[in-house]
């Protein structure tokens, strides 16, 4: 597995955003986009809670968020950052000409990091982060991987009274895997995860088998300050880690694993799956060299062994921790397709 972050610099990491980051529910018509050298800045004339206006910096993310929320083309608005004023003159026209509505902008320092809906549900990493690692080490699980980028967070964790042989030597300890974001890109998530001793390969089981998934969607707020959902939802996410800590959860994985080694699975597919999620040719190359055959060679391998192949490359310096996390989940979603569980769910 790619080794991530050290737990100790992303939890003053954290400590530290959490006191730079503000958020402020603000009208659509308070907004003006103002012209700069590359990203414009969001002028905010009003706020709900303060008659204070403030001039924030846009990032490539919130001219997103703020192209999706006057439903305009954020690939054309892109294409116009080199002409400033053409930017500026696009946007503020449709700030203009659309209907007004009340936002969630959420920032670090002078910058609008992202532009949400109000009832967007605020799940914070830092909260996240802390309740999570407590009840980890109260649950003596061994800390994997862990990474922090200033929105999005990932813990993964293994349990060692969770172990287990797929086959004769091939041994695998169970977990879990913890992952949100704070802009808007992606739900709190508590999934299942496999570590396998005899390679380091670290897995993401798929979502039927036992995974907790909170959307940041929630009531409208005047305020942020009257937002407490976040702590409900974490309360919630705890109950399902300790779930996830059954050994009855993980034997089920297991014998999913088990199954999978029975589930053949022909070369032309492989190739056809590297087209379907967007795996590049050399991508694709190192999974077949992983399954000791090369691009062209006509095969039949099974669904463990491809789904193992696959994870592996996860580990490669060559691949990006974004991307690792993808092979990751891309491999159990291979192993445990059509398994005994997949069928009952």
């Amino acid at each position: 597995m790619k080794k991530g972050n050290e737990i100790k610099d992303v939890l003053k990491r954290l400590k530290d955003d959490n006191m730079r980051k503000d958020d402020y529910i603000v009208p659509l018509k308070s907004f003006e986009v103002l012209s700069t050298d590359r990203y414009p800045n969001l002028l905010i004339s009003e706020r709900i809670d303060s008659s204070s206006g403030i001039e924030l910096k846009m990032t490539d993310h919130s001219i997103g968020h703020l192209c999706n929320k006057l439903e305009i083309g954020t690939s054309y608005i892109r294409k116009c950052l080199p002409y400033p004023d053409l930017v500026t003159h696009n946007l503020n026209h449709w700030i203009e000409n659309t209907k007004n509505k009340n936002l969630m902008v959420r920032t670090i320092d002078d910058t609008a990091r992202a532009i949400l809906s109000d009832r967007y549900k605020r799940i914070d990493n830092d909260l996240v982060a802390n309740k999570t690692l407590s009840m980890l080490i109260d649950m003596k699980a061994e800390l994997k991987y862990c990474s922090y980028n200033g929105d999005q967070l990932n813990l993964t964790a293994t349990l060692p009274k969770l172990k287990g042989e797929v086959k004769e030597g091939d041994l695998v300890t169970g977990g879990v895997t913890i992952t949100n974001c704070e802009v808007g890109t992606s739900s709190l998530k508590v999934q299942p995860f496999v570590y396998r001793l005899v390679c380091t390969n670290g897995m993401v089981v798929p979502e039927y088998l036992g995974t907790f998934l909170a959307k940041h969607v929630g009531k409208k707020l005047e305020t942020p300050e009257e937002d407490d959902q976040g702590i409900i939802v974490i309360e919630k996410m705890l109950d399902k880690l300790k779930a996830l800590s059954d050994p009855k959860v993980f034997e089920d994985i297991l014998g999913d694993m088990r199954y999978a080694q029975s589930q053949h699975v022909q070369s032309t597919e492989i190739v056809k799956l590297a087209k379907t999620n967007g795996l590049s040719d050399w991508e694709r190359a190192e999974i077949f060299t992983r399954l000791d055959k090369v691009y062209g060679d006509v095969f039949t391998t099974d669904r463990y062994e491809l789904g193992n192949a696959i994870t592996n490359l996860a580990n490669s310096d060559d691949v990006t921790d974004d991307r690792a996390r993808f092979l990751q989940e891309l491999g159990g979603t291979v192993m445990f397709w059509n398994t005994p569980n997949y069928a009952r769910n």
